[in-house]
């Protein structure tokens, strides 16, 4: 995609840090990844790490501003009202368009208009689309102006013009089904200087429909080829979520359920892979080939121990320069920014679908020390002087306990640990020694129900609090607050249900500690490697919960429920109280 150029960022930071990713690597196991296929088996008998392994990349300065709400003024408090934003980008003309998913997560049966455009000071200047779409998912810009969208639920790509006449449709509408003719799926979308198009199709990679490709077309919608399958080796996918273009006419795939992007040459060549930027949903390189990463979905299962936010970097060398956190980087519900942009001034957009909104981050001149502008997670999210003693108490878990680490609320404190017990469980399992796996154990442990008196240290991950602790004391106040005389229906009636998901995720993380108490009585690795695939398997399920009754669902009880359930409930009941819908 190619925008005007960018003047380069100047930003005043003493001894800018760069993470340079291949030094951790060096010190990670590696593994050869089997070849997509014969013909780019060449190509990929390099080695690369084993993803697990890969140290996450965070702490790096985040010097921008956060400027929010931007052109979408909205009440705060008012969740329907707003629209999911997952497309942003900079015209020619210096205008911005942005997508969205209407004023739900779909625009299907909608009134408003998915397509916005806004001058550079945020000023809506048109709008078009409405009845078009139904589940919007990229936009992109070419060199002559052109608006490309993807719709995901109509399995369409579409090309219009600055005005928002419709000009070209790849694929039909509600269609599902291979080239020539159709597109499965379709989740992103660029043109090359050269007019070819490509598009990334397959989202959700479902055993019934495993598709997970690369498609190119001519400029006037011919068929031209296609490349990839589903699959973890070097030119394969899963839920291949977004694609760009560098300055050289290389293709980043943001490869996202791999948690990786892979680069290609324009024939469908695998040239490389990277780990470093986090789980990429949207990507954006720009003329200077500076590369930023919007990562919505890290610090859950998927891929614990990353924070949620925007990397940027060199989509020359790799390198990741900065980062800028999200507002709730440790939740483990999908967060922070999907979709984003970047304007001809420097200044970055991220749309967050979940939270509804459009943040705009402005580069700031005067950073000052790397250490004054290390990215902390933003300014104080909006806040409610809490009114009696049932929102005091679900202020408890969810914005802030006076005993728990850093005064966080009780939800984001379970989070963490839950976040660091994933990690390390996950280290566990794939180290090969006795000593790497029980040290890891250990580690496990300790955010799972830490000694008393313990606090986390250099070597020790988590906070110091436990996984067990936190949920227990969640339960304890949740409950208060549903008992409380001045309690709402919605605190009466979802309380209840964030009690019961509270305590089995206790009962859950217990079950582990039990299990890693085995791994660490092992006498040999042989024994202990088939125990520690056992406790990552648990630590999944710590997380998103598990259908223990094999009824297709999870549900509610005393055994089912993970974190992912108990953090849905306390959102559920945060926007029944028309609070900020926001953990802190």
């Amino acid at each position: 995609m190619l925008r005007p150029a960018l003047r380069p960022l100047r930003l005043l930071v003493a001894g800018a840090a760069v993470a340079v990713v291949a030094a951790s690597w060096a010190r990670s196991a590696v593994l050869t990844l089997r070849a997509a296929d014969e013909q780019q088996a060449a190509a990929t008998t390099r080695t690369y790490p084993d993803q697990r392994l890969v140290a996450p990349v965070n702490d790096l300065p985040g010097p921008y501003t956060r400027v929010h709400p931007w052109a979408l003024p909205y009440d705060a408090n008012d969740y329907d009202s707003r629209a999911s934003v997952i497309g942003i980008a900079e015209g020619p003309d210096r205008n911005i368009y942005v997508l969205t998913r209407c004023n739900r997560n779909s625009c299907a049966g909608r009134p408003e208009a998915p397509i916005l455009k806004f001058n550079p000071e945020g000023q809506l200047l048109a709008s078009w689309g409405v009845g078009l779409f139904e589940f919007p998912h990229n936009l992109t810009i070419d060199r002559d102006g052109h608006v490309w969208t993807t719709d995901e639920g109509n399995h369409v790509v579409r090309k219009f013009t600055p005005a928002g006449e419709l000009l070209m449709t790849i694929g039909e509408p509600g269609k599902a089904g291979d080239p020539p003719r159709l597109l499965t799926s379709p989740t992103g979308v660029v043109v090359g200087d050269g007019g070819h198009v490509f598009v990334t199709e397959g989202h959700d990679n479902s055993p019934t429909a495993p598709v997970a490709r690369v498609t190119k077309w001519a400029a006037d919608g011919t068929f031209v080829k296609t490349w990839g399958r589903t699959g973890s080796a070097p030119g394969e996918f899963s839920s291949p979520h977004v694609i760009a273009l560098d300055s050289r006419g290389r293709l980043f795939v943001g490869d996202r359920n791999n948690n990786r992007i892979q680069i290609f040459d324009q024939d469908g060549n695998f040239l490389d892979l990277w780990y470093q930027f986090g789980r990429p949903s949207g990507i954006v390189i720009t003329p200077d080939d500076r590369i930023y990463v919007a990562d919505s979905e890290s610090n859950d299962f998927h891929n614990p121990g990353w924070d949620k936010g925007i990397r940027i970097g060199s989509a020359r060398t790799g390198e990741v320069q900065y980062f800028i956190r999200d507002i709730e980087p440790w939740t483990i519900s999908h967060s922070g920014a999907e979709g984003i942009g970047v304007d001809s001034r420097g200044n970055i957009y991220g749309g967050v679908v979940r939270r509804r909104m459009l943040e705009k981050f402005v580069p700031r001149t005067d950073a000052g020390s790397a250490a004054a502008s290390r990215s902390m997670p933003g300014p104080p999210a909006p806040s409610w002087t809490p009114a009696g003693q049932a929102q005091t108490h679900f202020g408890h878990v969810a914005r802030g306990f006076e005993g728990a680490p850093e005064g966080r609320g009780l939800s984001v404190t379970a989070a963490i640990e839950v976040n660091a017990a994933m990690r390390h469980a996950n280290l566990a399992a794939g180290h090969a020694s006795l000593a790497d796996i029980q040290m890891h154990t250990r580690h496990v442990l300790q955010a799972l129900a830490p000694p008393a008196g313990a606090a986390s240290g250099s070597d020790d991950p988590g906070l110091g609090f436990g996984v067990t602790r936190a949920a227990e004391a969640i339960a304890a106040h949740i409950e208060l607050a549903a008992g409380a005389a001045d309690a709402s229906p919605t605190m009466r009636k979802l309380g209840p249900t964030v009690a019961l998901s509270a305590r089995a995720l206790a009962a859950r993380a217990r079950a582990m500690v039990d299990l890693g108490n085995r791994v660490l009585a092992a006498p040999t690795a042989v024994e202990a490697a088939p125990l520690a695939e056992a406790l990552r398997k648990m630590a999944l399920e710590l997380d998103t919960g598990a259908d223990a009754d094999g009824n297709g669902r999870i549900e509610v009880n005393a055994s089912e429920p993970g974190m992912n359930q108990l953090e849905a409930a306390v959102y559920a009941i945060l926007e029944g109280e028309r609070l900020p819908r926001m953990l802190r």
